[in-house]
């Protein structure tokens, strides 16, 4: 019996030491500022006045976290055009061992436009084409959509293509995919106030221009620059953001937080929706894509 209890203890001891053992939760050094190799190069075979811009982090290891002032990225690598002649801050920093490495931020100059960045259907669209500014106001009466707001799954995009969902050929992207178009009944006044929401102006004179007047907003103006991803079909606004409203008793805006980038649901000449996921929900619901529904101020004008 001692030689069984003996042979039982020399068994437990790894088991008794491994338990004592604490477990390394350590998430990694914290690189220096000088340890962080990163370009930003201007294609001058692309464009004789350096529109193309090529940003690359080769720094194992790190999140990179750019913003070139008409937008930002997270890539390694990435490409960024300008479509207008001008100085660019090129910001940059890294995430490392849980911190923000801030590095010197770059000055490009721009020496000549480049206007077929925007030549495009959806910049015109959007804007009226080079040279000009469109206006646009969110559906509050069911003009054009069945009102200013609708609800859609986290995967939902651009609505003309991607994959099928639901009795919709087109659409998805991925496995949360649906849709509720509340009427005004439901609406107002629980899920957005009703009331005068102003007017947003995106502009391409000179620049990529806008601004939103926002009347529900303590009647702040707000002006910044946007620009458009044909590709992605993302919308990028800086310093401002665009005409909204969520459960005006609760502040329900709060409940998302980023109002920087939109993915385009729909846009044409006279409609408009942008999408922004809602990921703290102020009563607690899950996350969701929440669609707002602009129509063109000329249009609603015409009605």
């Amino acid at each position: 019996m001692k030689r069984y209890i003996k042979i039982l203890a020399m068994l437990m001891l790894p088991l008794l030491f491994s338990a004592c053992k604490k477990d390394d939760h350590s998430i990694g050094r914290t690189v220096d500022k000088s340890e962080i190799q990163y370009s930003v190069t201007q294609d001058l075979q692309a464009d004789a006045g350096g529109n193309t811009v090529i940003l690359k982090n080769a720094t194992p290891g790190t999140l990179s976290m750019w913003d070139y002032g008409t937008g930002t990225s997270r890539r390694m690598i990435d490409t960024v055009k300008f479509a207008f002649k001008g100085d660019y801050v090129i910001k940059f920093s890294v995430l490392s061992g849980g911190l923000e490495v801030k590095l010197d931020s770059v000055v490009v100059k721009v020496t000549q436009d480049n206007l077929n960045y925007v030549n495009d259907p959806l910049w015109i669209a959007l804007s009226g084409g080079v040279g000009n500014e469109k206006e646009w106001v969110l559906d509050t009466e069911g003009v054009y959509f069945g009102g200013p707001f609708a609800f859609y799954g986290t995967n939902i995009g651009w609505l003309k293509e991607g994959g099928p969902w639901g009795s919709n050929t087109t659409g998805c992207y991925g496995g949360d995919c649906w849709n509720w178009g509340p009427g005004l009944n439901d609406i107002y006044p629980n899920m957005m106030a009703r009331g005068d929401y102003g007017v947003m102006t995106f502009g391409l004179k000179g620049t990529a221009s806008f601004k939103a007047v926002k009347p529900m907003e303590n009647g702040i103006t707000q002006n910044g620059t946007y620009y458009l991803n044909v590709a992605t079909k993302m919308l990028t606004i800086n310093n401002a953001s665009i005409l909204r409203g969520y459960k005006p008793a609760k502040n329900g805006i709060t409940g998302i937080s980023n109002w920087t980038t939109y993915k385009i649901i729909s846009l044409d000449e006279n409609s408009l929706q942008l999408g922004v996921i809602r990921d703290k929900d102020v009563d607690g619901e899950g996350p969701a894509m929440l669609s707002y529904n602009f129509i063109s101020k000329s249009f609603a004008s015409s009605q």
